[in-house]
């Protein structure tokens, strides 16, 4: 039987396997849209350690989805919401949109579904970040042609498919967000003067520089690349203390790290924090955030403080919100594996002065032009919109979006699809 509003408003069902806690301003705005009614389908329990969930959107319909997970034999895992399958059959929405990695079942089964019952089923996913191909690519590309369109977190991913054969009119790049309400509520209330104690309580002096990375302490991101190039740093001189805020599996091998490297004094691990006041004092009294590999939305946290960012060049190795690094106004990119170029980007976005003061406007200028919540927003209503026949004019507020989209992608200095 149809699920449906009051007056017919089409009903989207949101599949995604948890909700973090940095989707909770994302999940409020698309619930109080009035064009549409939303579901969400989610476990309760989160599937990624050291990440929290938020509460279920008060905005939106909620309703649990266990997962229940596959394990592979050569190490790899599937996973599988069987609740969320009976609920797209239960109430035939007008869309769904489903979390697209090959990896879950789910989106499989609900892409086949919707294709049997004529309902849309959009993939909410990274896309491409590199040119695969062979059976990884294969299959990949199975599942994304089983969909009716691809709502994807950025442009690179888009002309990568592009280049796929993938028609253009399928691809809706809607980009990704924080909670930028709350990072400028918190950015105005941070002082010059909250910066300088913070880094006093750290044993810095003025001649001294602040280095920074917040995120999971995992492997992805190769943080004893960062420890060693800080190491190549204090050798030529410099004095560079580094903070990190997260905490994973790693930290242990870090600690043990900094004491080989004789960095003891320099590094500061904090451990994990979701308080956006304590992050954003972090993010505002660095002079650079540095993220050796797998960057994706730290990108976006620093960006947001007015801080720029160092990451590496093989963006396929990042997450899709590389994007929103600029070369030489909002951050720069090293040389991958040239530990000596990460070294030295380092000493030349601080010495002999920092260049963030000079970058700040062009940090925030990204986030709010096109990673915000109310962006975000608008480009996943309007890619709805345009697979939902119900669907009323998406014409409100539409004038930023444009503007967005109009812009066109960001360019970069490094080579696409390298």
């Amino acid at each position: 039987m149809k699920h449906t509003a009051p007056d017919n408003i089409p009903l989207v069902v949101l599949q995604q396997v948890c909700i973090p806690h940095y989707r909770q301003r994302l999940f409020e705005k698309l619930g109080t849209d009035p064009r549409f009614r939303f579901l969400v389908l989610a476990d309760p329990t989160a599937d990624v350690p050291f990440l929290p969930l938020s509460v279920a959107p008060n905005q939106c319909q909620f309703e649990p989805a266990t997962q229940h997970v596959v394990k592979l034999p050569f190490g790899r895992s599937l996973s599988w919401q069987p609740a969320a399958v009976q609920a797209v059959v239960r109430y035939r929405p007008d869309v769904v949109i489903a979390q697209g990695s090959p990896y879950e079942l789910t989106a499989w089964v609900l892409t086949i579904v919707g294709r049997i019952c004529g309902i849309p089923v959009l993939l909410w996913t990274h896309g491409l970040q590199g040119d695969e191909s062979g059976i990884k690519w294969m299959i990949r590309t199975w599942l994304f042609r089983l969909s009716r369109g691809l709502l994807l977190y950025g442009d690179h991913a888009k002309r990568l498919l592009i280049a796929k054969g993938f028609a253009a009119g399928r691809l809706h790049v809607i980009y990704n967000s924080l909670d930028d309400h709350e990072q400028a509520a918190v950015s105005e209330q941070i002082t010059p003067e909250d910066c300088e104690v913070f880094r006093r309580s750290l044993g810095m002096s003025a001649q001294e520089r602040l280095i920074c990375f917040t995120g999971r302490l995992q492997p992805v991101k190769r943080l004893p690349w960062l420890l060693r190039a800080l190491h190549l740093v204090v050798q030529q001189g410099r004095n560079v203390h580094l903070v990190l805020v997260g905490d994973g599996s790693e930290r242990s091998a870090l600690e043990s790290l900094v004491k080989e490297l004789e960095l003891t004094k320099l590094v500061h691990l904090l451990g994990a924090s979701y308080d956006e006041a304590q992050l954003g004092l972090v993010l505002s009294a660095s002079d650079l955030a540095v993220v050796p590999s797998g960057a994706g939305l730290s990108v976006m946290h620093a960006l947001a403080y007015g801080t720029p960012v160092l990451i590496h060049d093989k963006v396929e190795e990042h997450f899709p919100e590389w994007e929103a690094v600029k070369e030489g106004e909002t951050g720069w990119f090293y040389r991958y594996d040239d530990l000596s170029d990460c070294a030295e980007k380092i000493i030349d976005a601080l010495f002999p002065i920092p260049l963030k003061p000079a970058m700040v406007e062009a940090c925030r200028s990204v986030i709010n032009r096109r990673y915000n919540t109310t962006t975000h927003t608008h480009l996943f209503i309007k890619a709805i919109a345009k697979h939902c026949p119900l669907a009323t004019s998406v014409a409100t507020d539409q004038q930023q979006v444009d503007e967005v989209v109009s812009c066109g992608p960001f360019e970069h200095s490094v080579k696409e699809g390298r």
